[in-house]
C-alpha cells in the first residue's frame, strides 16, 4: 500500500522552492493581465500563485477568460455558484495539493467530473478539484479488469472498451462522469443483466481528507470499499481511479415504442406487471410525458417504452407481447446492433461516440426520486396520469414526465447490506422530471417546480419511502434514510473515521458521528 502523509505548508514550499512565501486565504482572487506575453495570466494573490506553481495542471478563477465555462455545471440552475478557484488536476498529486491548499485556507472543496450532480454539489463557492483530465481507460485483458481514471465520461469508457468487446455497465447520458455514477450505485440499461456500475468495482484509489493516498478493495480497507459501492460521491475522499471487472458483450437488441395517450393506463399496468420480472437480459423503461415535441405545437401527453436486450431481436419481440397487447404503438422500432452502437443510440449520438459528450446541450431541470416495492394500484396509475396531464408547460422539449426503471435481475441479486447500495429489494424506481427553457420567465419556472413537488407528494403514499442517492434532491425531507436506509449507521461510522473534521461536508453529505 502506498501511503503519503498529509500535506502541510512545507510540502508546497518544498515543491515550489519558495521557503519564505506564506500561504493565506485570499480576500479576493485577482488575476493579472498578461500584457507583454501570450502565456496564461498569473493569479495576483500570493497563495494562489503558490498553488498554481505547485500543480501540473492549471487553475482558473474569476476574471480568467475561461472562468464562465469552467465554473458551470450541466444544469444552468446552478450558474449562481461561483467557485473561488477551479483546479484542473492532472495527477493524484495535484488532487492532494489542491485538497491541502483548501484545508490550509479553510475553504470548502468539491470534486467534480461530469458536472451532473442533481443538487449542484459538484461545485463549491470555495475550491473545485476538476478531475476531467484524469480520464485514462486502461484495459488488462489477461486479468479481465480495467483501470478507469476518475475523470472519464461514460461514452468514452464505452468506446474504449468496445475495442476489446467488453464493457462496464453504466448509464445512458454520454457526458456523465464515471465517478458520481459508480460511487452512488450506477443504474443503466445493462443493470438487470450485468449489475450496477458499483457492483463491478474491484478497487478504488483515493485521497482522503488527511491527504493520505489509499487503495480500498475487499482485501485492503474493506469498510471503505464497502462504503464506496453506493455510499455516494464526495463523502469519504476524492477518488482518482477505479478498478472494474469487465463483461464480454456482443450484439444486443433494442426496442423503442410510442403510444397515443389513450393507451396510458393499459400500457402502464402491463409494464409494471412484466418489466421487473422479465428475464434478466431485458431492461425495459416506461415514460409518461407531456411535452411539445414540435416547437410549433402545444404540449401534449404521450407514452413511450424503450429498452435493451442481451439476445436476438426475434426473442425480444416475443418478450414484448404484454406491452403490445395493451395497445398498438403509434410508432415502433426493434433492431439489433453492436453494444457500442446501442449505447450511442441511447445517448443520442447519431454521428457516433467520438464527440458525443462534448456536444451535449446543457438543460435546466428539476428531478425527484421514489422507489416502489409493490405494484401500483389503479389509484397509483390514475395519479400518475392525472399529474402528467396537469403539466403547466414550458419551452423545453423535455416537458414534464415520470420515468419508471425496473429493478430485479442482477440489481437485486445482492442483499441490502452487502454493499452500501441498500435498494436491493425494490420493484421499480420512479423519477419525476420537470424541464424548462433558459429564457422561460420566472412564473413558468415556478409553475414547473411547483408541479413536480406536488406530483412527487401525491405519489408518496404508493412508494416505499426510499430514493436513489444519485438523483440527489436538496428538497427531500428525511433524505438520510431515504438514500441509505439500514446502512446509514455504518456509513456514518466510516465517514467519521475518514473525514472526522468534515472537510467534505456539503448539504447532503453523510452525517458524521458526534465526537
Amino acid at each position: 500500500m502506498i501511503r503519503v502523509g498529509a500535506i502541510r505548508r512545507r510540502d508546497f514550499l518544498s515543491r515550489t522552492g519558495r521557503a519564505t512565501l506564506a500561504l493565506g486565504a485570499a480576500s479576493q482572487v485577482g488575476w493579472l493581465t498578461a500584457c507583454h506575453n501570450s502565456g496564461p495570466a498569473e493569479p495576483a494573490d500570493p497563495g494562489l500563485r503558490l498553488l498554481a506553481s505547485a500543480l501540473r495542471g492549471r487553475i482558473v478563477g474569476p476574471g480568467d477568460a475561461e472562468y464562465p465555462r469552467a465554473s458551470r455545471l450541466f444544469n444552468p440552475r446552478f450558474d449562481a455558484i461561483r467557485p473561488r478557484v477551479i483546479a484542473f488536476c492532472e495527477s493524484p498529486e495535484d488532487v492532494r495539493l489542491t485538497l491541502a491548499w483548501a484545508r490550509e485556507n479553510e475553504l470548502p472543496i468539491a470534486a467534480r467530473n461530469g458536472r451532473h450532480s442533481y443538487g449542484g454539489y459538484s461545485s463549491s463557492r470555495g475550491v473545485v478539484a476538476d478531475l476531467s483530465r484524469l480520464n485514462e481507460v486502461e484495459h488488462d485483458p489477461l486479468v479481465g479488469t480495467v483501470r478507469v481514471g476518475a475523470g472519464a465520461r461514460m461514452i468514452d469508457v464505452y468506446a474504449e472498451l468496445a475495442r476489446d468487446s467488453v464493457t462496464v455497465p453504466g448509464g445512458s447520458c454520454p457526458s456523465v462522469g464515471i465517478s458520481g455514477l459508480a460511487l452512488g450505485g450506477g443504474i443503466g440499461l445493462s443493470a438487470r443483466k450485468l449489475g450496477l456500475t458499483s457492483d463491478s468495482l474491484r478497487a478504488v484509489e483515493l485521497i482522503t481528507a488527511s491527504g493520505d493516498s489509499e487503495v480500498a478493495s475487499a482485501e485492503e480497507n474493506p469498510a471503505l470499499f464497502w462504503a464506496c459501492r453506493g455510499g455516494g460521491g464526495g463523502n469519504f475522499g476524492v477518488v482518482t481511479a477505479f478498478h472494474f471487472d469487465v463483461h464480454s458483450v456482443g450484439d444486443v437488441a433494442i426496442y423503442d415504442f410510442r403510444w397515443d395517450w389513450e393507451h396510458a393506463r393499459a400500457v402502464a399496468d402491463a409494464w409494471q406487471r412484466f418489466a421487473p420480472k422479465a428475464p434478466d437480459e431485458l431492461f425495459s423503461i416506461l415514460k409518461l410525458a407531456n411535452a411539445a415535441t414540435d416547437p410549433k405545437r402545444e404540449p401534449a401527453p404521450f407514452v413511450t417504452s424503450y429498452g435493451q436486450f442481451f439476445g436476438p431481436a426475434s426473442e425480444l419481440r416475443d418478450l414484448l407481447e404484454p406491452l403490445l397487447a395493451a395497445g398498438g404503438p403509434a410508432t415502433q422500432r426493434v433492431a439489433e446492433m453492436s453494444y457500442l452502437d446501442a449505447q450511442a443510440y441511447w445517448a443520442g449520438c447519431e454521428d457516433g461516440p467520438e464527440r458525443c459528450a462534448a456536444n451535449v446541450e446543457r438543460v435546466s431541470y428539476k428531478a425527484k426520486s421514489q422507489y416502489v416495492s409493490k405494484q401500483l394500484p389503479d389509484a397509483g396509475i390514475e395519479t400518475m396520469i392525472d399529474w402528467v396531464e396537469r403539466w403547466p408547460g414550458s419551452s423545453s422539449a423535455g416537458g414534464g414526465a415520470v420515468q419508471l426503471d425496473p429493478a430485479g435481475g442482477a440489481i437485486n441479486a445482492f442483499s441490502p447490506r452487502a454493499t452500501a447500495f441498500v435498494h436491493r429489494d425494490q420493484l421499480f424506481h420512479c423519477q419525476y422530471l420537470a424541464h424548462w427553457g433558459r429564457d422561460d420567465p420566472p412564473q413558468v419556472v415556478d409553475a414547473a417546480r411547483t408541479w413536480i413537488a406536488d406530483f412527487d407528494a401525491s405519489m408518496r403514499r404508493f412508494s416505499s419511502g426510499s430514493a436513489y442517492q444519485n438523483y440527489i434532491d436538496p428538497d427531500l425531507a428525511g433524505w438520510e434514510r431515504a438514500y441509505y436506509g439500514e446502512n446509514l449507521p455504518r456509513l456514518m461510522k466510516i465517514r467519521s473515521k475518514y473525514d472526522p473534521d468534515g472537510v467534505f461536508d456539503f448539504p447532503q453529505s453523510i452525517p458524521r458521528l458526534v465526537q
